[in-house]
């Protein structure tokens, strides 16, 4: 069921664009408070939806919290593509972008392609980072693990529709979830969208090894930022061993498991996000020492919350 503060905040959203050092940076805003930047994944607001009308995952965020959800390089509204040659190009933009939002220092939730940015983001700039919350992120290489290849699943199919893509993304590949956001037959725009985001993930997730990074699995330790790591049972690109390699290799993280979610936890799951403002609104996360690879109690399974079931 939805709240009437999280009805109103998707009511209200609105994109608003800045000139970021010489390029164009759209965001979805909602909501009041705090500023918390999210940070978008491969099947998110601004690929499988629009900035008015944003997942309710950022709509339960925007009830404690003014939310700012940039569209990534190469994503629709966002230029600066062309300018990206590795990861690190994207943690500098990141670092011109909260520039210019005027953001000394934020607290980030990053779900997926965007979780990779914001982990290298806290790595390189760690003053700019108050507390981050990965949501299924991609970017971590753990040896002897294998995941589907995700540009082959997402491909244009004659037939078939957009069914391989969904399987590879969602834990219930015909949930009306996965069926909104990936449907067999599309609308020009969101063909547009989808596809033109995905020269925005190819840019860094095209070779192998596909959205992973050996540099940042060695460097992970070096991350002191607090972390919240959240991940989906039934998560292809992700799976629990990666989302546990993370907690395991940061030395401020914390670890959540959500039953009945794949890759897009947000979409899927979006009630999800409470456990987010648990950790983002709890006073002892600023203090990394008692927080190593702590779960939130009580928080491991969300099926009750959800109405789904976990296996």
């Amino acid at each position: 069921m939805t709240s009437d503060v999280t009805g109103t905040a998707v009511e209200q959203s609105r994109a608003m664009t800045v000139e970021v050092a010489g390029r164009t940076v759209t965001s979805c805003r909602l909501g009041g408070g705090e500023p918390l930047l999210y940070l978008h994944g491969l099947c998110d607001v601004h690929s499988a939806g629009t900035p008015s009308e944003p997942p309710l995952f950022l709509a339960r965020l925007a009830e404690q919290h003014h939310v700012i959800a940039p569209a990534l390089p190469g994503y629709p509204g966002s230029s600066g593509l062309e300018e990206i040659e590795d990861v690190e190009d994207c943690a500098w933009q990141l670092v011109d972008l909260l520039d210019a939002l005027d953001l000394t220092r934020v607290d980030i939730v990053a779900h997926s392609l965007g979780g990779w940015f914001a982990a290298e983001l806290a790595l390189r700039h760690p003053a700019r980072v108050r507390r981050l919350a990965l949501v299924a992120p991609l970017g971590l290489h753990v040896r002897g693990v294998e995941v589907p290849a995700f540009f082959g699943a997402v491909a244009p199919r004659g037939v078939g529709g957009m069914g391989e893509a969904r399987r590879l993304l969602f834990a219930d590949p015909d949930g009306d979830a996965a069926t909104r956001a990936l449907p067999d037959e599309m609308s020009r725009d969101a063909q547009l969208r989808w596809f033109g985001g995905l020269a925005g993930a190819a840019r860094l997730g095209w070779r192998a090894p596909h959205f992973q990074s050996r540099q940042l699995a060695r460097r992970l330790g070096r991350i002191t930022t607090p972390v919240l790591v959240v991940g989906g049972h039934g998560d292809l690109l992700v799976p629990p061993v990666v989302a546990r390699a993370w907690s395991d290799g940061l030395d401020a993280a914390r670890r959540v498991e959500i039953a009945g979610a794949g890759h897009c936890i947000p979409l899927e799951q979006p009630d999800s996000a409470r456990h987010v403002l648990a950790f983002l609104s709890d006073p002892g996360v600023t203090d990394p020492s008692g927080n190593a690879d702590a779960d939130l109690p009580g928080v491991t399974d969300v099926s009750r919350a959800t109405g789904t079931t976990g296996s």
